[in-house]
């Protein structure tokens, strides 16, 4: 299978799934400036500490178009997540010179989110890098403070069953993570000057919270 190299610049507070249980959608940047998604990672079963990557961390790792469950164009599913693995990470030096290359330049930069919105209807796009014209607010809105009890109880299954393939210490001591009891999100405007909404999922506002 292909080996990708991927430049990780999103990473979402984990979420529940019936089918893989407490996944972490993530996804990132190609060389060439072109978006993938990974996913499903069940991030913190992962018992490596190495593998566990980071923000504007290299990964590289056996990826395969998943399109019986996932028909958009920039997904794609570890073959083996043994193979996921950490191999560098671009800092931050001389006023983000490395990553905005990347990301701005071998990149493409939308401004307008109806073109945006057209594509994803078509499956002809769902990542992008995205520059509002004005950030109007940041928005907070009371959610519900447990997770959906059939999914719960999917998951107190999935960690009673142990898998033959793999090593399963990690179900001795695993603790689904808390759910946030609020919905953050942000009110922006773009080219056109219409206002939207978009929700923050992002890892870094769970671990704040």
């Amino acid at each position: 299978m292909p080996v990708e190299r991927v430049l990780i610049t999103v990473k979402t507070y984990p979420t529940l799934s019936k089918t893989y249980g407490e996944t972490v959608c993530t996804a990132g940047l190609r060389e060439d400036g072109s978006w993938v998604r990974i996913y499903p990672v069940p991030f913190r079963r992962m018992e490596d500490l190495n593998r566990r990557y980071h923000k504007y961390d290299w990964v590289e790792c056996d990826l395969i178009r998943n399109t019986a469950k996932d028909k958009r164009p920039e997904s794609r599913r570890p073959t083996d997540l043994s193979t996921l693995q950490c191999v560098g990470n671009m800092n931050t030096q001389d006023q983000w010179r490395e990553r905005r290359k990347l990301i701005l330049e071998k990149g493409q930069v939308f401004t307008n989110m109806q073109a945006l919105i057209e594509d994803a209807k078509a499956d002809r796009r769902s990542l992008a890098t995205f520059k509002p014209s004005a950030v109007i607010d940041f928005v907070v809105e009371p959610d519900d403070r447990t997770w959906d009890e059939k999914k719960l109880n999917e998951i107190r299954k999935q960690l009673h069953q142990p898998d033959l393939f793999e090593d399963n210490e990690w179900r001795k001591t695993f603790r689904v993570v808390d759910k946030l009891p609020y919905r953050f999100s942000y009110r922006f405007a773009d080219e056109t000057g219409q206002e939207r909404t978009m929700v923050i999922l992002d890892w870094e506002l769970g671990a704040l919270f």
